[in-house]
């Protein structure tokens, strides 16, 4: 939906893309960080849009009628792929393509080498407001935690961190009646894909929201399974 937008007024657009990362070595590298008891009671969640992939699918195309997007690619979308964002390929790749600017969408982390190495300006959308719901399934833990305003979308310069760059832009945006954490991700990308590619000259002259939005600031994964049927029983949140 992003690259559709910015195809859109940007037809000069090149797309480096990444294939993802595999299951095993996301897992280890999850387990690493929170144990391997809270990595399995993750996974039923991560695999469960599969489950339901009619429904979903459903819902998709419920979305792309209401905000004028579109999930399936432009044909004639420039599209140079690359082992990973962090490897020597991808930044011979982008010296040689010189671009203006370096938007990210679904991206691995880059490491601060990488971004060294990038002379141009380096921007992400996320999926959530930051610095409130960082990292993964931003909507779901805003609504989970009862905070509906903060439920949207944030476009940001990219550092280090995960999700704690300087904010240019965010949307908070509106869920329907039947999504869920299978769907808040595409929910809030169709409501931002338009501000992704309006903010373009904000991000080549430097500028980002002042004031900067300030709060609690967290990092968030996947829940539990165990945690998300609870969440949803007693608070009616999927």
């Amino acid at each position: 939906m992003i690259i559709n937008a910015l195809h859109a007024h940007h037809p000069g657009l090149i797309v480096f893309a990444e294939p993802p990362e595999s299951r095993g070595a996301f897992l280890r590298r999850r387990a690493r960080k929170l144990g391997w008891l809270q990595v399995a009671g993750q996974f039923p969640v991560m695999v469960g849009s599969r489950l339901s992939k009619k429904v979903l699918d459903a819902r998709f195309a419920e979305l792309e009628r209401q905000y004028g997007v579109s999930m399936a690619l432009p044909e004639t979308l420039n599209v140079r792929p690359v082992p990973s964002g962090n490897d020597p390929a991808f930044i011979e790749a982008i010296g040689n393509a010189a671009p203006d600017l370096l938007f990210l969408v679904g991206a691995r982390m880059l490491k601060q080498s990488t971004l060294d190495a990038i002379a141009c300006p380096v921007v992400n959308f996320h999926a959530g407001i930051t610095p409130h719901y960082r990292g993964l399934n931003g909507g779901y833990w805003a609504l989970a935690e009862g905070r509906p305003d903060l439920y949207g979308g944030t476009i940001h310069r990219v550092d280090a961190g995960v999700d704690t760059g300087a904010v240019i832009a965010q949307k908070v945006c509106e869920p329907g009646p039947s999504d869920t954490i299978f769907t808040h991700q595409q929910v809030i990308t169709a409501q931002c894909a338009e501000l992704c590619a309006a903010i373009i000259d904000e991000a080549l002259a430097g500028r980002a929201m002042e004031p900067q939005p300030t709060g609690p600031s967290r990092q968030y994964y996947h829940p539990t399974i165990w945690g998300w049927l609870a969440t949803g029983l007693r608070r009616g949140v999927w």
